[in-house]
Parts: C-alpha cells; structure tokens; sequence
C-alpha cells in the first residue's frame, strides 16, 4: 500500500516535471528534485538578531494551547498535494530509495506515518512530548511532527516523495498530549526520568542526555501524573543533580561521542527531540570561561559536531574553542523536528536551478558579479522564516537575478525534505553552495591537519550527495594554502569562496590558486552599519572596475549579510535583504553582468586559471 502510495505520488510529480522541463527548454540539467534563522550573524561579534527569535508558523495565541485543543476529531487531514510540493527528476525514486550512504549526522527511523501536532503551552508538557519526539523517532516508523517554523511546506514532500501517511491522529484517536503517551507506550521501553520543571535548572539537561540512553521519557511534578497515567513508571529521579553529577555516573560513558548539544536554556525545549534521539550530552550552558567552555568537550571524538549556540560565550570564543579542539557547530537553536526530519533517507539530491547551465562563450568586456546570501548553515532559519520570508528565498523578486544562496551539508541527512522543497521552488537563477567552512561551522585554519584532512574528504562527500560544487570557508585569519589545499584537494569541491571573519571582505577579493581551483575572497559585502558595507559604495567601486576578462580584477565576490536589508529607504539592519540586492543591481551599469556561482567560477577559471 505504502509503495503504491508512493508510485502515485511519483506518476503526479512526473508529470510535472514533464512540464517544468518543457517550460524551462532544459531538461538534462534543471534537475527539480523533492529530496531533502538564524543562529548568528557570521563574523564580528553582533547583538543577537531578532529575526533569529521569529518563528512564523504558529499566532502567539495558538502557541499557547495546549496539544490537545489543537487535536479536534473532527480535523480534516491535510492534504499531501498541497503547498510545499515541486517537481522532481526521474532519478528521484532511486535516490530515495538507495540507502547505502554514510552519515556523519545521527539520523533516526524513516518514518511511515507522521502524526502532526501543534506545541503544548506550557514548557513540562513541551518537555515531555520534545522527549516522546525523540524516542519515537529512535524505536518507531511513526513519529511526531510539530507544527511550527516551515514545517507546513516540508510536510507534504514526506508523503509524496518517501510515502508517509500524515495524519493529526495516534493509535485512531485525536493526537492530544494523553493520547500521544498512551499511543506510544507499548512501543516504548515505559520508563521516565524527572527533573525540575524550570528550563535553567541543571537538572533538566541531565534529565535529556540521560533520557537518550535510557529511552526514557522526561517528566517534571506538573506533568508526572499524566505520564504515570500512561503507564510509564519512575526510572530515575534527576531533580537536584547537575552536570557534575552526570560526569561521575553510569551514564557518562554510554553518551555519543560524535554529537553533542550545547543551547541557552532560553531556547528550551527546541533540540531536545533530537539529543534524545541520538544519546548525545545535553548542556544549557551559560558561562563565558572559553578554557572550562573547551574543558567540557574534551570526551568527544574528532570531528565531532555540536548542534545548537552559545549566547553567553559569544560566537567568535565558542567556534575558537570548538575549533581548536577539531569540533564544529551546526548552528540549530531554533530548531525543531530534527529527529524526525533525519530518517527520512536520500542518497543524492540535484539542485532544480541553473547553475550547472555551461556557458557556450565568455562575453567580452564584462565585469562578472556573483552575489552569496550568508548564513544558510544556520539550519534552524532554514527550517524556519528563511524559505517563506519576504527577506530571503520568499521575496517575489527572487528569479528576477542571479543569485547564491548558502545550505549545510547536514541538510540532506537532517532534513531532507527540507531540502527536497527548497531544490524544488528554485529558479533557474538560483544556485545553492556549501555553507560553511566543513560540516559544522568552524575555522578550519585552527584544526591539525590530520584531522582538517579527514574532516575535507567527509564535506566532499557529502557536499556531491547534496549536489553542490562549491564550499564557502569563513575562518579566522587562514586564507592560505596550508588548511585551504586540503579542501581544494577533494573531487567533489571544485572551487572555494572564502570570508574573513574580521570583516567578510578584508582581504579586497585575493584569489589563491590551489590544484588549479580558485579560492576567492570576498571582494564587496553588503552590511549594513559596516564601512565598505553601503550599497553606493559598492555600485560605484564595481561600475569602475576592469571589464578584462583576462584579469582577476574583473571578477568579484559579494557577500550578502542576510540580517541587513533596506528599510525605510535605506540599508540598515533588520531591514529586507533581498530588496537590498535588487536595489544595488539597480545601480550597476549595464555591461557588469550578475550570474551564478558556477558561472562565475566556470568563467573565471576559462579566462584566469
């Protein structure tokens, strides 16, 4: 039944591929396939953004019901063909069906039925069912997904790519928080573990790592009689111990030693699915000491990835530290339904844009533009405001210019659907690129280069499994060849955009040239507040520069800093970014030419390499 679902789902998504592809006169390279907010502002230390806190699903008044008012009986199943899908290739069936990949990222169960459900209101209940999330997502083919963020878009393409039932229903009975217990507890080993019932205590991040490798759920005293209703029983009460505690215990040595989690307790219960899922160490941290910060991480692995941020330390000491001890980052506060996203398997993706399109001829006496939004590693804008907010990917004059947009290799095995519809709604302007600087955010410069080596070779196989040609390194000082070559070595990378983490464009568009692939620096940046950052500025510095195409001068880099935008009238933080671009387009004069990052690396190794 499923697999029929599926080859129908499929007969209609063809279909209109059939008709994309007659549209677009392109059908061997505009590969539209169905396959897969910002944590910080990259570079100089900044005020956290507000655009950061927006989650633009839910009304502020529908947050705070609880689950249960949200699971009316009578609710009409949503329907599958609605928004959120996009035409796919041929291949797409193979490439969900292949399954023989290697994740560096912890991915759960691939989900047959996805029961949807609004957030609780109050923080034990979210508590509660981000736990059930996770372990169901770890045990059982059907799991949670909460509806918040951009998950009404991804929704669909679980069911018309992979099959998935959606449905607002458990066990034939309306999705409430007792029935959501009740559904799963014989699928469940039954225990819980209990905690405080407020997001700071200690104990409710011992309570998340020691619930992922007891498979229990978490509990508080508000919410404990509804889990002991339920069936589950007390395994452990947790309230009082703290990250010490957790060190010298039992449990210590059974947590993941690939991932881990790190979050200010104001984001809490958002992760919390997902560390549950994967037995990975849970942290609230609030310190600004980078040597214990550094302390704390020294169990893991190298190479390891921390998904989450860490406010009170700040950005520039916190990648320090991760870096230094050969970790990354996956910026992912905001995130939700990442345990369930990440079963969802898909072995290679294409980008449905038109940045593979090769050029038959160079134009002559041009400069060549190639605009990068920055921030698409953040995963959790990603799976937010980024898709439908009128800033960014929904702005309707995206398609109007090239642009660049940035995605984390972790997208296609934590988020796969995600991506899926992001590669599906592309334009033939658009090209995604590797954001950044390995599989977490990093400054691949501060690794030792055993580690950098190893660390290089898993990105290009996963940036090829995402169809990505190129990487974005942000770093700290390490534009040299020394950690660039390693990258530059591996086939699937076939060139490098390089910013400065003291300013995105300090090194004024330095190119390096490392197994015949360039590495090029960010010439220009939009910024708002930043000197070099103003649109005029930009327009004037770009309509004067050379139009040779046999020199390197004729070949810029500008990076856009997705939290500044036009407001007003004028560029300024927080304002609409993609307004911001059209508007320096606008200022150019007609013989410089704005194209793709392939375009521009193509064009720029035909004439310089």
């Amino acid at each position: 039944m499923m697999k029929e679902k599926r080859k129908n789902g499929m007969r209609q998504i063809m279909e209109r591929k059939k008709k994309t592809v007659f549209r677009r006169l392109s059908a061997a390279l505009l590969v539209l396939i169905l396959c897969a907010a910002p944590s910080c502002g990259h570079g100089e230390d900044t005020a956290r953004d507000p655009a950061a806190e927006q989650e633009t699903v839910e009304t502020a008044a529908t947050a705070e019901n609880e689950v249960g008012n949200q699971a009316d009986a009578g609710e009409t199943e949503p329907d599958a063909g609605a928004e959120g899908e996009s035409a796919v290739t041929e291949d797409v069936e193979a490439a969900v069906e292949e399954t023989e990949f290697e994740s560096v990222y912890p991915k759960g169960i691939q989900a047959k039925s996805v029961v949807r459900i609004t957030e609780p209101g109050s923080f034990s209940d979210k508590l509660t069912v981000a736990s059930l999330q996770g372990l169901a997502a770890k045990h059982t083919d059907e799991q949670i997904l909460i509806r918040t963020g951009a998950a009404d878009l991804y929704a669909p393409v679980m069911d018309s790519v992979w099959g998935a039932e959606l449905t607002n229903r458990i066990g034939g009975k309306p999705a409430t928080f007792d029935n959501l217990l009740a559904g799963y507890r014989d699928r469940l080993p039954g225990g819980y573990v209990l905690c405080s019932a407020k997001a700071g205590d200690p104990s409710v991040s011992v309570a998340v790592s020691v619930a992922g490798v007891t498979d229990s759920v978490i509990a508080t005293e508000e919410n404990r009689a509804a889990v002991e209703k339920a069936g589950y029983t007390l395994l452990l009460d947790l309230t009082g111990k703290d990250d010490n505690w957790l060190r010298s215990s039992e449990y210590w040595d059974r947590l993941s030693r690939s991932a881990a989690f790190e979050q200010p307790d104001s984001m809490a219960p958002k992760l919390v699915d997902y560390a549950v899922m994967a037995g990975a160490y849970f942290n609230f941290y609030d310190g600004n000491n980078p040597a214990a910060h550094k302390k704390m991480y020294k169990f893991l692995d190298e190479g390891a990835v921390i998904f989450g941020y860490n406010n009170s330390l700040g950005e520039y000491e916190t990648v320090k530290s991760f870096s230094e001890m050969n970790l990354q980052m996956v910026p992912a506060d905001h995130a939700y339904n990442l345990s369930t996203l990440s079963g969802f398997r898909m072995a290679s993706a294409e980008q449905g844009g038109g940045g593979a399109a090769a050029e038959e001829s160079d134009p002559e006496q041009v400069h060549t533009l190639c605009i990068v939004m920055s921030d698409g590693d953040n995963l959790q804008w990603v799976l937010n405001n980024f898709a439908t907010g009128s800033e960014w990917y929904g702005n309707p004059k995206r398609g109007q210019f090239a642009m660049g947009w940035g995605i984390s290799p972790a997208a296609i095995d934590t988020a796969a659907p995600m991506l899926s519809w992001l590669y599906g709604e592309q334009k033939a302007s658009d090209e995604f690129i590797m954001q950044l600087s390995g599989l977490g955010y990093t400054f691949p410069s501060r690794w030792k280069a055993d580690a950098r080596q190893s660390m290089a070779e898993k990105l290009a196989q996963s940036m090829k499994r995402s169809g990505l040609r190129y990487a974005e390194i942000l770093d700290d000082n390490g534009f040299r060849a020394e950690s660039l070559g390693d990258f530059a070595a591996q086939d699937g990378i076939d060139g490098l955009f390089y910013i400065e983490y003291s300013g995105y464009a300090s090194l004024d568009g330095q190119i390096l040239w490392l197994d015949g692939k360039p590495v090029v620096s960010a010439r220009y940046m939009i910024w708002a507040d930043h000197a070099g950052g103003g649109l005029g500025y930009i327009a004037r510095k770009i309509n004067r520069a050379s139009r040779d195409p046999k020199s390197e001068d004729a070949y810029s880099f500008l990076i856009v800093h997705a939290w500044s935008g036009m407001k007003d009238g004028k560029l300024a933080p927080h304002g609409n970014t993609m307004d911001a671009v059209a508007e320096l387009i606008s200022e150019l004069d007609g013989d410089v030419e704005v194209v793709t990052p392939s375009v521009f690396m193509d064009r720029l190794i035909r004439n310089c390499g």
